[in-house]
């Protein structure tokens, strides 16, 4: 009789989304997890390269902060917001667009939750959350060296690592990172790429368990990044660019005239204390963090000086949480803990103004001497500010009712508030340099930028909100190898104050009426599996969502100079989501994802207008409406592929190779909807073949990114005070490197 052949097994995936220690396959929520070594492989550097990996999530440049998408669900353009999706960084809240700038450095992996979190991850985390893990110091010496060099452009990177015990209760990890990298659109008028990015990182971790019952690790962590250039450029004719003969294809070329630059220094200090009792473990999370920023936007991005904006930034924070775990596998497991965070956000920008006849629609059609005339202009200067402090209290019970059937109930309250104030100021450009200005140009300056919606004033409001947010969750193990679940939620996000509104006026897009925005909350449903097939040689996972929100906060531009905030209504988030792996033998696994995502504005009736919208437009032509319709970021599908063989040359060596694909299908990149901003569907394909040692001791690899270089759009939007125009960030091009590893 021949025996039957045994399976390959998978490894198992261990995370911690639940502030314990548990198998992936245990997790009733939508989890991907990708390890420290699957990050260093697939050159997932930050999280706009995560995007690729990770469908229904998506992370895009914008002129002045970073915009992050989850499930269609993300906030825009404004130094006011906080992510809808939240970021934790070994526990910490990193809750600001410039921090998801951060390079990855030494992570031993990340989870992306997807869908609202709010029980164990608090108020913001209503789109979904993502956890960064970094490493820790071992019992045994380590250290490690990579690098990698570019061989179609510039691209050079090094890192470096070193762990080691110092006594038996005393350890120390010291991580440094350099990334350079050249950009892949070059600026005609400053003869440059751009972007071209220096990032500089380095992290101390000291462990300290002095008895049985103390665990103590502190992470000392400093960053910065130098940026020269933006991703904006013109893809369509405006009034002015239609006179200089500009580029304005979409083509990696542009002639901004501002020598635009982001410099960011950041700073992170962690203290993790875990206390391992029989009765449970109690933990204590202490951080301070906080950055500061100094940028230079060229708001029009065209040669013209039409508005550059030189902006500066600082954000400090203080946190703390305590947390109590039960040792679990008893017939009530608990999780219960207390949080508070203060907060103190200050920006500040400066922007000279030359207002040209271009800015006038009526003027449109007029011969180029009259387009380019200057109208009038000016000096502007913003003064932002919000001070925030939040307490929160929470609890999580799982009831195992018996081998098949558990039942997890969750509860957290949060109380905010926030004070804040919001100043500008305008002056005629020239006379007010010199300190003569007449009352006449004061006037007339004060009467051309109120026709642009442009308007000194001094704003000042505080606020206190106080929510409850339940969570409810039925799991079943309905085999040995398969865990199904059913979960509802409610989720907040914090409301708050409008950063970059040009006035205080009181009509639907009047700074006035939009200077505070109000609480996003959400009701979700989910509906998933977690399923180990083939006697344990694949696995997959399937998760069915429905997520209304009511009171959406959304960011969108004026049509003139600014983009304000608003809350839009109400809008559902639907679909479903499925991600695998299989080992097919020892040496070949396959492994992908697969997403659908339904989004509809329920009822968004003073949504924004693109220039030449005729269909839904409100009385007045200032607004429309947008009930039914789409969100932008929100691709009906998208998903990935990979395939990777790991196969043994000789008992020393190792030949590695991955090759991954990842779809997007058909989205919009504005807020309006503007059909200029359409991104059509695309693939883009990844490679990497390496060779190395059998003990994973070295390699050296050759590495493709975007291998059939797709010209793909992020974000877009309409020209600033330049009539019909519009322009778009552009993703990066193709790039081939070699990079190679050593480890001690």
């Amino acid at each position: 009789m021949q025996a039957q052949t045994k399976r390959p097994q998978l490894e198992e995936v261990v995370v911690t989304a639940q502030k314990r220690v548990e198998s992936l396959s245990d997790v009733p929520v939508s989890v991907t997890a990708l390890s420290g070594d699957k990050l260093a492989d697939a050159g997932i550097g930050n999280l706009s390269d995560l995007s690729e990996y990770t469908p229904n999530f998506k992370m895009v440049e914008g002129g002045l902060i970073p915009n992050v998408y989850m499930r269609g669900v993300g906030s825009g353009s404004n130094q006011g917001f906080e992510l809808s999706v939240g970021i934790f960084a070994d526990g910490v809240h990193l809750g600001r667009p410039h921090q998801t700038r951060a390079a990855f450095m030494d992570l031993s992996r990340v989870e992306v939750l997807q869908g609202p979190q709010s029980i164990l991850f608090g108020k913001n985390a209503i789109a979904g959350a993502m956890s960064l893990v970094s490493g820790t110091p071992g019992d045994e010496f380590e250290a490690l060296v990579s690098g990698s060099a570019g061989l179609t452009k510039e691209r050079n990177e090094v890192n470096a690592m070193v762990s080691s015990p110092i006594t038996d209760v005393l350890g120390a990890r010291f991580v440094y990172k350099y990334k350079g990298e050249e950009g892949h659109q070059k600026n005609l008028l400053l003869d440059r790429l751009e972007p071209n990015v220096r990032e500089q990182a380095m992290r101390l971790t000291i462990g300290y368990d002095p008895v049985d019952w103390l665990e103590s690790s502190l992470k000392l962590e400093h960053a910065t990044r130098n940026q020269k250039g933006r991703q904006f450029e013109l893809t369509d004719v405006s009034a002015l660019t239609e006179c200089s003969g500009e580029d304005v294809e979409l083509n990696r070329r542009k002639s901004s005239d501002a020598p635009e630059q982001v410099e960011i220094e950041s700073w992170n200090a962690t203290l993790n204390l875990g206390m391992p009792l029989e009765i449970g473990t109690f933990n204590s999370v202490s951080s301070s963090t906080g950055y500061r920023s100094s940028d230079l936007f060229d708001a029009d991005s065209s040669s013209f000086n039409t508005i550059p904006l030189l902006g500066e930034e600082t954000y400090e924070q203080l946190s703390q949480e305590f947390r109590f775990t039960s040792p679990g596998g008893q017939f009530i497991d608990y999780i219960a803990g207390v949080f508070y965070q203060k907060s103190q956000l200050q920006f500040i920008e400066s922007s000279p103004l030359t207002v040209r006849n271009g800015a006038l629609p009526e003027l449109r059609n007029a011969d180029c001497s009259v387009r380019e005339q200057i109208l009038v202009e000016a000096d502007l200067a913003r003064d932002f500010k919000v001070d925030a402090a939040a307490v929160s209290a929470f609890t999580q019970l799982t009831f195992n009712w018996n081998e098949q059937w558990r039942t997890t109930v969750g509860l957290r309250y949060v109380n905010e508030t926030k004070d804040s104030t919001r100043t500008v100021t305008e002056a005629p450009g020239n006379c007010a340099v010199e300190g003569s200005c007449t009352p006449l140009e004061e006037a007339a300056t004060t009467a051309t930028l109120d026709a642009l919606n442009i308007r000194a004033h001094n704003l000042a409001s505080d606020r206190e909100v106080s929510v409850l947010l339940p969570s409810v969750n039925l799991q079943w193990d309905t085999t040995e190898d398969i865990m199904s679940y059913i979960t509802f939620t409610k989720g907040a996000k914090s409301g708050g104050y409008d950063a970059r509104g040009n006035n205080d006026n009181t009509d639907t897009f009047g700074g006035a009426t939009t200077y505070e925005y109000d609480d996003e909350n959400a009701d979700a449903w989910e509906l998933g599996a977690k399923m180990r097939l083939l006697e344990g040689s694949a696995e997959l996972n399937i998760a069915a969502y429905r997520v209304e929100y009511e009171s959406m906060q959304v960011s969108v531009f004026d049509g003139v100079s600014a983009f304000v905030v608003t809350n839009a209504g109400s809008a559902l988030t639907q679909g479903v989501e499925l991600d695998g792996r299989w080992l097919l033998t020892e040496w070949f696994m396959l492994s992908g994802s697969l997403a659908y995502l339904d989004f509809e504005w329920l009822e968004y009736g003073t949504g924004p207008c693109f220039p030449g919208r005729t269909d839904n437009v409100n009385e007045g032509g200032e607004s429309c409406d947008l009930s039914g319709d789409k969100n932008l970021q929100t691709p009906r599908w998208s998903g990935t592929v990979s395939g990777n063989i790991n196969l043994p040359i000789t008992d020393a060596l190792v030949l590695d190779i991955t090759l991954d694909a990842s779809y997007k299908a058909e989205h919009f990149t504005t807020g309006d909807l503007d059909p200029r901003g359409i991104q059509e569907s695309y693939t883009k394909y990844n490679a990497r073949v390496a060779l190395g040692g059998s003990d994973s001791s070295w390699n050296v690899a050759l590495v493709g990114k975007n291998l059939t270089d797709e010209l793909t759009r992020g974000i877009g939007a309409g020209t600033v005070l330049d009539e019909g125009g519009f322009r778009t960030t552009v993703e990066p091009e193709r790039i081939v490197y070699l990079e190679g590893r050593y480890r001690f």
